[in-house]
């Protein structure tokens, strides 16, 4: 099953490399395919380094794509992990 949402960066530093290891962490917990999308460039969430070269700064908008049989759980998780972050 595919799931898609859409994400605003609230995060004053962005998702810089503390976020990004969690986040990868995070994703590298589940089997379904994860990745984060900015305008034409595309990261997979279980890499850290994929995930820095997105270079997301506050206010960026980013496509979430999560596919595989996992992907309800591994959506709720992301998603409340990028409504944390800006807390």
């Amino acid at each position: 099953m595919i799931r898609e949402a859409i994400i605003a960066i609230n995060e004053s530093n962005g998702l810089h490399a503390r976020p990004a290891a969690e986040l990868a962490a995070m994703a590298k917990r589940y089997k379904s395919n994860i990745t984060l999308i900015a305008g034409s460039k595309e990261a997979n969430a279980k890499s850290i380094i994929s995930l820095l070269t997105l270079g997301l700064k506050k206010g960026s908008l980013i496509n979430l794509k999560i596919e595989g049989e996992d992907s309800e759980d591994a959506m709720h998780e992301v998603t409340t992990f990028f409504e944390k972050m800006c807390q």
